[in-house]
């Protein structure tokens, strides 16, 4: 899967980015056809990360989807592997739309978690055709990064790869990492001297030797608003952030920054948990999130990228900096290979669960 990167904008996509909403209140949020409000009395439950992410595409998503159709959306999360897989097999899933990674659509698609995507209902053709899956619909692209306290690094060189990450010497003080084999492992091994283009297959065991070495003085988050929060309070030093979080908490004067180095790009996606009550309904807010302006909004509040491409022309220039897509932020990073996590991950995840006990 290649980076995405943003297009030029121009008068035609500044048009179309500008009709989206209109797009929203003239179909009824579901196409062609759809009487206003048609879905009044329906409840539909969706599941995000939680935090300003999720209160972003509330606003953005889920409140217009409410307004035009008479549904009540009902915002639940933190998304959890472990919980929406216990969910199908208990045959009725609570959710109804859930935004996951990459690397989890693609190890569920096997396993059978989600509805395939219904193209009568969302219109794929609006979305990059490099995140448009049979089962599920790219929402933003994002990145991990390395982020630090300007306060603790003030009049100090700050970290810039994760080998400064690894470097309790020169960097002292807590970091923090994801609780999560996924990007941490990749992480590790380029701290270890790996380049990104030799990652893959990865080596756990030097990965996970590696991060012995700084496992007392880290911190690993379970969801993106804790990894936010230990920075906002000073807890952390340094360590694992995703753009959009720390972008968030700069917004919001928290001493924060971030380095563009070795950044680990990915895409996340909105799927249907199979077994629905909701399907038709689940797959029309599916739809209002493809909409260009709507995907606009929502860069504009966390500065996660669009997949729709003509929702570039409406994103603030001063975002551009933020996101991932930006042209030199993308040559300093690589593409998380949703391949090798596809045909890993649940038994890396365990793996990991036994290091982090040991």
């Amino acid at each position: 899967m290649a980076g995405i990167s943003h297009p030029r904008p121009t008068r035609r996509t500044v048009l179309r980015a500008s009709a989206g909403l209109g797009a929203v209140m003239a179909f009824g949020a579901g196409g062609p056809g759809r009487a206003a409000e048609d879905l009044k009395g329906k409840t539909i439950v969706f599941a995000s990360w939680g935090g300003a992410y999720q209160d972003a595409q509330k606003a953005s998503y889920c409140d217009p989807f409410a307004q035009a159709t008479g549904a009540r959306v009902v915002q639940d999360g933190p998304m959890n592997a472990a919980k929406f897989r216990a969910m199908i097999e208990g045959g009725a899933p609570d959710w109804d739309v859930a935004d996951v990674t990459i690397d989890f659509l693609y190890a569920g698609v096997s396993d059978r978690l989600f509805e395939k995507i219904d193209r009568t209902i969302v219109d794929t053709s609006r979305i990059d055709p490099r995140f448009v899956h049979d089962y599920g619909i790219g929402c933003i692209a994002w990145s991990y990064n390395i982020g630090y306290s300007t306060k603790a690094f003030a009049g100090k060189e700050p970290p810039r790869t994760w080998a400064d990450v690894f470097d309790l010497r020169r960097f002292p003080g807590k970091r923090t990492l994801g609780d999560n084999v996924v990007a941490t492992i990749e992480a590790a091994l380029m701290a270890d001297g790996v380049a990104p283009e030799q990652l893959y297959p990865l080596d756990v065991e030097r990965a996970l030797r590696k991060l012995d070495t700084i496992k007392a003085q880290t911190i690993f988050w379970s969801t993106n608003s804790q990894s936010q929060q230990l920075f906002v309070d000073g807890e952390v030093n340094l360590g694992l952030i995703l753009n959009g979080r720390a972008y968030d908490a700069a917004k919001k004067g928290a001493a924060i920054a971030i380095s563009w180095e070795q950044n680990i790009q990915s895409v996340d996606y909105l799927v249907v948990p199979r077994g629905s009550r909701n399907r038709e309904a689940a797959m029309r807010l599916i739809d209002v999130m493809t909409l260009p302006q709507n995907q606009a909004k929502l860069a504009n509040m966390i500065a996660y990228a669009p997949t729709n491409p003509a929702a570039f022309a409406a994103v603030d220039p001063q975002i551009t900096p933020w996101l991932s897509t930006a042209p030199d932020n993308l040559k300093r990073g690589f593409v998380i290979n949703a391949e090798y996590w596809r045909d890993n991950l649940k038994k890396l995840q365990e793996r990991w669960a036994a290091w982090k006990l040991a």
